[in-house]
């Protein structure tokens, strides 16, 4: 076996879920993740309560109601809760927070985040009377809601900022427990870890992926290729390896599940794809704290460069050419 030393990974067995007995969960933010996580707590015996906006402004609310939670203002879910969970977006976070949440909390509640970004950055800056706690599933909402209804969970990780109660990290688990993750594994992490290793995944794995996508499927339509091939090519083959590779590893895909053509093709001629530098300095610039510096101007702009981007994209020759594929061809 490997002499690699794993991390401790913490499992159903390692984890007691009565920590949560008789304490009340608010979740601040009833979207994407909120919902999912609500939903999994309720259904492992969590009591669980919804904090939302002005009824007439935000449809969360009927949502979570049709669900069948009880929903608050997010004050009175502040008042009323044990463990506030704020599931909403990073750079909304701080007004929503000093808004309706700081004043309200109450010494021995823990505040719970699932991405340390507010945290890590000191746009949110939390009495030093409750815990402060991390709980991350590793993918998005509905995945997380999925795999919990199939009987399994997605990988996760927690961390603890501040622990005033001596048990803060047991709450962390809990909640891990509660939504299904520690069913696969979770980690213990910092904030930091956490937070810039999200950043950085985002910028060079998505966004690398994305753009990868984009340029193949431009280079291919460029010199003379049907657009349905080069879609097909550039967006639904990457479909068929990965789960394939996350089963078994590259190393044995490549040799045992690929052909051998493209198994020289992946060592020959994909490192010429990459570009480590680059992938080096957006390293550098995450952990310097650029990437949050120039995505909090973005929000607090309104957002202009990315609702142009937004536009533009949408009406690239590539997305139209996919509504199309996907019409004939299928999802």
């Amino acid at each position: 076996m490997s002499d690699i030393e794993f991390e401790k990974i913490y499992r159903d067995e390692d984890v007691d879920l009565s920590v949560l007995d008789g304490r009340t969960v608010a979740i601040i933010g009833y979207g994407s993740q909120g919902r999912a996580q609500s939903m999994n707590m309720r259904e492992s015996g969590v009591n669980i309560i919804v904090g939302a906006g002005d009824r007439t402004r935000h449809s969360s609310w009927d949502k979570a109601e049709a669900d069948g939670f009880e929903v608050f203002s997010i004050e009175e879910a502040v008042d009323k809760a044990d463990i506030v969970h704020i599931l909403l977006q990073d750079p909304a976070q701080p007004s929503v927070y000093y808004e309706s949440i700081h004043k309200h909390l109450k010494p021995g509640q823990t505040l719970s985040f699932a991405h340390g970004f507010a945290i890590l950055y000191g746009t949110i800056k939390p009495p030093k009377d409750v815990d402060v706690v991390l709980f991350v599933p590793n993918g998005p909402g509905p995945v997380t809601r999925q795999k919990f209804k199939d009987g399994s969970g997605i990988w996760g990780c927690v961390s603890v900022d501040q622990d005033v109660s001596g048990h803060a990290k047991e709450t962390a688990l809990a909640i891990s427990k509660a939504v299904g993750s520690t069913r696969v594994g979770v980690v213990d992490m910092t904030f930091q870890h956490e937070t810039e290793g999200d950043n950085y995944e985002e910028q060079v794995l998505y966004g690398g992926t994305i753009h990868l996508m984009r340029t193949m499927f431009n280079i291919m339509v460029k010199n003379g290729y049907p657009r349905s091939f080069a879609y097909a090519k550039a967006i639904r083959s990457i479909r068929s390896i990965i789960d394939d590779i996350d089963a078994v590893g590259i190393e044995a895909y490549l040799t045992s599940r690929a052909s051998r053509t493209c198994e020289f093709a992946v060592r020959h001629s994909g490192p010429r794809v990459i570009n480590e530098q680059a992938m080096e300095e957006i390293f550098e610039e995450t952990e310097r704290g650029v990437f949050a510096r120039n995505w909090l101007q973005e929000f607090s702009l309104g957002m202009p460069t990315l609702n142009r981007m937004r536009r533009t994209w949408a009406d690239s020759d590539m997305e139209k050419t996919g509504k199309i594929w996907r019409d004939k061809f299928g999802k």
